[in-house]
Formats: C-alpha cells, structure tokens, sequence
C-alpha cells in the first residue's frame, strides 16, 4: 500500500489588485468552484512550474567601462 504525502496548508495572505479579484469572481461564477480553491491551485500550479533563470557568471553580468 502506498504512503500518502500529508496535506499541509499555510495560508498567504496576498495583495492583488481588485482586477485579479474581479476575474477570480468571474471564474468561480462560471465553473461553480469556490473562490479559494481555484486561488489555490494557480497559486501551487505558478510555484510548482516556476524554474528560476540560468545562473551567469560574475564576470558576465559585471559591466565594463566605457572605452574613450
């Protein structure tokens, strides 16, 4: 039988702006679907798919003086 991994909940309390709310609305008017739990999983589904930019080197990012 396999282990399930543990629900754990922290809750964010977020800023955004009214017309992410007002579209949020929208969305759970459409499909029927609390608010939260529609917040939730974009929320998890933009962390889980974030992937940071490449790492570049000191020397790269480092600007050079202007040649005269």
């Amino acid at each position: 039988m396999r282990k399930e991994a543990p629900v754990v909940k922290q809750l964010y309390r977020l800023n955004v702006e009214p017309r992410v709310v007002d579209q949020l609305t929208r969305l759970a008017t459409r499909t029927g679907e609390p608010k939260t739990r529609i917040a939730t999983r974009l929320f998890t589904d933009a962390v889980m798919g974030f992937k940071p930019p490449p790492k570049t080197s000191s020397a790269k990012t480092k600007a050079s003086p202007p040649k005269a």
